[in-house]
């Protein structure tokens, strides 16, 4: 493919690369970072901020344990949305709906939490893997919505996978708002939530928007999310390169007309991949419920876990182990941006303009790795 714009006496061709060395996506990726940390020099020092100043928070962040364990520790949810992205982009299935598979994770996940404020007991040792199957089973199921769709009828799922992320926040709102089944402050909990919370030098249930807290023996560490995601990428790794599954993905990707023709069956393939997707997705919720945020509440949006995921994916060139590092760089980004605005007072949005900086560039090197820009006298 090639794409040409005249101005004046020069003529500005695109080409297409027919070509790329193995080597040559981690060098293009390295130096685009290395080229937006510079120019986010010169965007502080427009805003009167000395540039020195913020690359030793940068560098701090990479240089000391404690701080580099919080980037690694914010990095996991990012881990599992992205490597949930990897298989259904492969396939050229555009699954932009990790974000709302997330929300509904973390939902299914809830849902033993809330049957014990209610007075139900299981054997404590349940709960985690009773959450940990819910997260899978809801995320997976809201991501079979828009495979279904695009599968029987074509219908576009970039659009119907976008769309079901709102929805799925309105599911989350409707459950923890005052007044709300699952809110904190529903007279279900109150005999046995509001004990625990005089442990916890509480006299009374605030009854703001959100449920009652996770209890301890619900909880998981951080190490312990850490080694299922680095789990979670090990196996679909194995399923992108050593099953059968994969090898029609990659088909599918290739051409959907052409493996109609080889026999594969595209609404099964779509089922199976959107399901997986929307499962690990799905874990994503089920660990930033357990792990940060400790109750279901809104504000499990605000990260934009999903969304970040789609550009650690394709940073990754859609390798699953990939995944796992651009995520504790985007991880490190955002813990560098919070040291900033502690200990410079810079802005929130400020830090938020490096970290897209950066991002810009990266997706520039992206593009510059598939095509060639030339430059022609006429």
């Amino acid at each position: 493919m090639v794409m040409a714009l005249t101005i004046g006496r020069y003529k500005i061709k695109v080409e297409r690369r027919l070509v790329i060395k193995r080597e040559l996506p981690a060098l293009i990726s390295i130096v685009s970072a290395i080229i937006g940390v510079l120019v986010g020099g010169l965007f502080f020092l427009a805003l009167g901020y000395s540039p020195i100043d913020a690359y030793s928070r940068v560098g701090r962040v990479f240089t000391d344990a404690k701080t580099f364990f919080l980037a690694v520790r914010v990095a996991i949810p990012i881990m599992f949305t992205s490597i949930a992205l990897t298989l259904p982009f492969r396939m050229n299935f555009f699954n932009i709906g990790a974000e709302g598979q997330l929300y509904m994770g973390a939902i299914g996940a809830m849902i033993p939490v809330i049957l014990y404020w209610s007075g139900v007991d299981l054997p404590q040792p349940l709960y985690v893997p009773l959450m940990i199957i819910l997260a899978i089973l809801f995320g997976g199921l809201w991501g079979l919505i828009p495979a279904y769709l695009r599968a029987k009828w074509r219908v576009n799922e970039i659009l119907t996978s976008l769309m079901l992320n709102f929805v799925a926040l309105q599911f989350i709102w409707y459950l923890v708002s005052p007044g709300g089944p699952w809110n904190e402050a529903n007279p279900a909990f109150k005999e046995r939530y509001l004990e625990y919370l005089k442990t916890q030098g509480v006299t009374l249930i605030p009854g703001f928007k959100g449920t009652p807290v996770i209890p301890e023996f619900a909880r998981i560490d951080s190490v312990s999310a850490l080694v299922l995601a680095v789990v979670a990428a090990t196996i679909i790794y194995f399923l992108g390169t050593r099953t059968v599954l994969g090898y029609e993905i990659k088909v599918v990707g290739e051409s959907e007309l052409a493996s109609k023709y080889a026999g594969v069956n595209y609404m099964r393939m779509a089922l199976v991949t959107m399901f997986i997707s929307g499962a690990l997705a799905g874990l994503a919720g089920f660990v930033s419920l357990s792990t940060y945020l400790l109750k279901l509440m809104p504000e499990i949006s605000t990260a934009g876990y999903g969304y970040t995921g789609i550009i650690a994916a394709w940073l990754a060139r859609l390798n699953p182990i990939a995944c796992l590092f651009v995520s504790i760089f985007f991880g490190a980004l955002t813990q560098a941006g919070s040291i900033m605005q502690q200990e410079l007072r810079i802005s929130h949005y400020v830090s938020v303009g490096f970290e897209g900086l950066i991002f810009l560039f990266l997706v520039m090197g992206d593009f510059l790795l598939h095509y060639r820009v030339r430059i022609i006298k006429r």
